[in-house]
Protein backbone atom coordinates (compact mmCIF):
# COMPACT_ATOMS: atom_id res chain seq x y z
CA UNK A 1 0.00 0.00 0.00
CA UNK A 2 3.04 2.40 1.05
CA UNK A 3 4.57 1.82 -3.10
CA UNK A 4 1.29 2.59 -4.13
CA UNK A 5 0.28 5.84 -2.14
CA UNK A 6 4.50 6.96 -3.04
CA UNK A 7 3.78 6.46 -6.75
CA UNK A 8 0.24 8.76 -6.64
CA UNK A 9 2.29 11.58 -4.87
CA UNK A 10 5.15 11.08 -7.45
CA UNK A 11 2.53 11.49 -10.35
CA UNK A 12 0.35 14.11 -8.90
CA UNK A 13 3.82 15.91 -7.93
CA UNK A 14 5.05 15.20 -12.02
CA UNK A 15 1.45 16.89 -13.17
CA UNK A 16 2.06 19.80 -10.89
CA UNK A 17 5.62 20.73 -12.09
CA UNK A 18 4.61 20.14 -16.08
CA UNK A 19 1.11 22.45 -15.61
CA UNK A 20 3.48 25.17 -13.58
CA UNK A 21 5.80 24.89 -16.39
CA UNK A 22 3.16 24.87 -19.70
CA UNK A 23 1.35 28.32 -17.73
CA UNK A 24 5.02 29.56 -17.84
CA UNK A 25 5.09 28.97 -21.31
CA UNK A 26 2.04 30.41 -22.08
CA UNK A 27 2.62 33.17 -20.13
CA UNK A 28 5.79 33.96 -21.90
CA UNK A 29 4.26 33.78 -25.47
CA UNK A 30 1.37 36.29 -24.35
CA UNK A 31 3.77 38.82 -22.85
CA UNK A 32 6.02 38.03 -26.45
CA UNK A 33 3.06 39.04 -28.41
CA UNK A 34 2.08 41.96 -26.67
CA UNK A 35 5.52 43.55 -27.08
CA UNK A 36 5.45 42.87 -30.62
CA UNK A 37 2.01 43.95 -31.20
CA UNK A 38 2.75 47.28 -29.42
CA UNK A 39 6.17 47.58 -31.25
CA UNK A 40 4.74 47.09 -34.78
CA UNK A 41 3.08 50.38 -34.48
CA UNK A 42 5.85 52.46 -32.88
CA UNK A 43 8.34 51.20 -36.31
CA UNK A 44 5.41 52.06 -39.08
CA UNK A 45 5.56 55.05 -37.68
CA UNK A 46 9.18 55.71 -37.16
CA UNK A 47 10.04 54.56 -40.81
CA UNK A 48 6.99 57.22 -41.95
CA UNK A 49 8.59 59.65 -40.06
CA UNK A 50 12.71 59.26 -41.37
CA UNK A 51 12.32 57.27 -44.57
CA UNK A 52 9.36 58.53 -45.84
CA UNK A 53 7.82 54.69 -46.73
CA UNK A 54 5.44 52.25 -45.85
CA UNK A 55 6.94 49.66 -43.68
CA UNK A 56 4.92 46.22 -44.34
CA UNK A 57 5.31 43.77 -41.36
CA UNK A 58 5.99 40.19 -41.65
CA UNK A 59 7.69 38.77 -38.72
CA UNK A 60 9.63 39.07 -35.53
CA UNK A 61 13.02 37.73 -33.79
CA UNK A 62 12.37 37.88 -29.81
CA UNK A 63 15.30 38.58 -28.21
CA UNK A 64 13.96 38.04 -24.58
CA UNK A 65 14.75 40.32 -21.34
CA UNK A 66 16.95 37.47 -20.41
CA UNK A 67 19.69 39.39 -22.83
CA UNK A 68 17.67 42.74 -23.53
CA UNK A 69 14.64 44.05 -24.38
CA UNK A 70 14.85 43.80 -27.98
CA UNK A 71 12.06 42.30 -30.68
CA UNK A 72 13.11 42.89 -34.18
CA UNK A 73 10.34 43.61 -36.30
CA UNK A 74 11.31 42.18 -39.96
CA UNK A 75 9.63 43.03 -43.07
CA UNK A 76 9.56 45.02 -46.13
CA UNK A 77 8.92 48.30 -47.41
CA UNK A 78 5.97 48.62 -49.58
CA UNK A 79 6.80 48.13 -53.59
CA UNK A 80 10.43 46.06 -52.71
CA UNK A 81 8.89 42.97 -51.35
CA UNK A 82 12.27 40.93 -51.71
CA UNK A 83 14.42 43.26 -49.42
CA UNK A 84 14.07 42.76 -45.94
CA UNK A 85 14.01 45.66 -43.49
CA UNK A 86 14.88 45.14 -39.84
CA UNK A 87 13.63 46.89 -36.98
CA UNK A 88 15.28 46.73 -33.59
CA UNK A 89 12.63 47.89 -31.07
CA UNK A 90 13.12 48.31 -27.50
CA UNK A 91 9.95 47.01 -25.84
CA UNK A 92 10.70 48.67 -22.16
CA UNK A 93 11.29 51.68 -23.65
CA UNK A 94 8.95 51.33 -26.21
CA UNK A 95 11.35 53.38 -29.05
CA UNK A 96 13.00 52.05 -31.90
CA UNK A 97 16.58 51.54 -31.52
CA UNK A 98 17.86 51.25 -35.17
CA UNK A 99 16.97 49.97 -38.74
CA UNK A 100 18.97 47.75 -40.77
CA UNK A 101 18.19 46.78 -44.50
CA UNK A 102 19.31 47.62 -48.16
CA UNK A 103 22.06 50.67 -48.05
CA UNK A 104 20.08 52.70 -51.04
CA UNK A 105 16.58 52.49 -47.86
CA UNK A 106 19.64 53.10 -45.28
CA UNK A 107 20.99 55.95 -47.07
CA UNK A 108 17.59 57.56 -47.62
CA UNK A 109 17.44 58.40 -43.93
CA UNK A 110 16.26 62.15 -43.28
CA UNK A 111 17.33 63.64 -41.20
CA UNK A 112 20.53 62.19 -41.21
CA UNK A 113 21.77 60.30 -38.36
CA UNK A 114 25.03 61.28 -36.96
CA UNK A 115 25.79 63.87 -39.43
CA UNK A 116 28.36 65.89 -38.13
CA UNK A 117 28.22 69.53 -38.16
CA UNK A 118 29.78 72.10 -41.33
Amino acid sequence: MKKKKFWITVLVLLFILVSVFYYMQYASNVKKEENVRTGIPIGKEYIKKYYRADFIFKSYDYIGSYVNNTVHLIGYIKGHEDQPISIAYDFKKKEVLSVTGPDWFIDSRYPKKNVPPN
